[in-house]
């Protein structure tokens, strides 16, 4: 993968292709976190995905360093001496978060292909999940491929798609503001900055629960060098793509698109070029599902995958690594489809909300203090270094 492109900018993409999918993709994320909020959102983006970036750089930290790339052993070394409770918690809720996102994903792509088509919502999250699942079974290399295919392709079309309608109707997107500022527009959450704040400390923390899914590509960015760089550059696009969300639906404010189940839809459909945005904005949603849940039933298959082999030596367990491959993604999906069935907007309004402060008590504030060295375990060192460090 090197050969063809860095690992640095391999990992950052594979964040933003993991990010890009379900309720994201569909700009209901968007609205649920920052638009039904205070008009100070418009700056949450930005401090959601600083918050994500500092995470994800230190957990990757403590793979590389002690070589722990699934999220059992990961989680043992950031929990330490407290990992006799921590590390089960952190278990249940990854799997939460795990089977939410992906319902978020089949969801989010089973509702455009229903609107698009006409065809039944089940049949088309079974598809998806199909897809995930043959995605899901040829391991990290084909994963970290396709998410940079997948990023560069979605990131070119979102420009297509947003960029001429912020421009267009910019003087629009300046008068929704104000309208929101004023109260004439409606939002659902308090009208504080304070909520706003919260709102997207929430976003950044809860997406910080996939971490365990990221961390197995690390293996592609051995030093810290290389993983500020892959942080750097993630922050970077996940932000200007957000951004590009933010203001494109923020156009419609007055039209009632904080409602719709798919704002990114409404957009395309109301705005400029309808006649055939429609069909690229949707191809964008369903590949972003797609992707989301391939990079995170991946990362939490590798955790299964550990464990049925468990009892194997290493031989034993090379011979049998596909056929875990597919058992572990087997359950995964058939869990996160039966959830899906729930609908995309009661996932993201009341699933999400609720798990934001839950993963920042129990993961980011956790990485944060061992990565600025201000939480320590005894066996901090690995081959004579002291592990946790504050970064120069």
């Amino acid at each position: 993968m090197n050969k063809i492109i860095p690992g640095y900018l391999a990992i950052a993409l594979v964040w933003f292709s993991s990010h890009f999918g379900g309720g994201f993709a569909s700009g209901r994320q968007i609205v649920a976190f920052y638009l039904n909020h205070h008009w100070t959102s418009m700056f949450m983006p930005a401090v959601s995905m600083l918050i994500m970036g500092i995470c994800m750089y230190y957990s990757m930290v403590i793979a590389v360093k002690f070589k722990a790339y699934d999220y059992s052993a990961w989680s043992k070394k950031l929990y330490g001496e407290i990992g006799f409770f921590a590390v089960p918690m952190y278990e249940i809720l990854v799997n939460g978060v795990l089977l939410l996102a992906t319902a978020v994903a089949f969801a989010t792509g089973g509702t455009v292909l229903s609107k698009l088509f006409g065809t039944s919502y089940m049949m088309n999250t079974f598809f998806i999940a199909a897809v995930i699942f043959v995605f899901t079974i040829y391991g990290s290399e084909l994963v970290r491929r396709s998410a940079v295919v997948v990023s560069f392709l979605l990131i070119v079309s979102m420009f297509i798609i947003y960029l001429p309608n912020i421009i267009h109707y910019f003087p629009k997107i300046l008068q929704n503001i104000a309208a929101i500022k004023s109260g004439e527009i409606a939002i659902s959450g308090p009208n504080s900055s304070w909520d706003a704040l919260w709102w997207g400390i929430k976003y950044g923390t809860l997406h910080c629960c996939a971490i365990g899914a990221y961390i197995v590509h690390a293996q592609v960015c051995p030093d810290k060098a290389c993983l500020k760089k892959a942080i750097t550059i993630g922050i970077i696009i996940n932000s200007l793509i957000m951004y590009l969300s933010y203001f494109g639906i923020l156009a419609f404010a007055d039209q009632g698109i904080f409602k719709e189940a798919v704002p990114a839809l409404f957009v395309v459909m109301h705005g400029i070029g309808s006649s055939w945005m429609t069909s690229l904005i949707s191809v964008c949603i369903v590949v972003g599902a797609v992707s989301t849940g391939v990079a995170l039933v991946y990362g939490t298959t590798n955790r299964l995958v550990t464990f049925l082999g468990r009892r194997l030596d290493e031989a034993g367990k090379a011979s049998k690594q596909r056929v875990h491959s597919m058992i572990a993604s087997t359950i995964l999906v058939a869990a996160c489809w039966m959830v899906a069935q729930f609908g995309l907007i009661p996932l993201i309004g009341k699933g999400y909300g609720s798990m934001g402060w839950v993963t920042m008590v129990l993961i980011t504030i956790p990485i944060i203090l061992r990565g600025l060295g201000l939480w320590r375990f005894k066996d901090d060192s690995f081959e004579g270094e002291v592990y946790v460090e504050k970064v120069n």
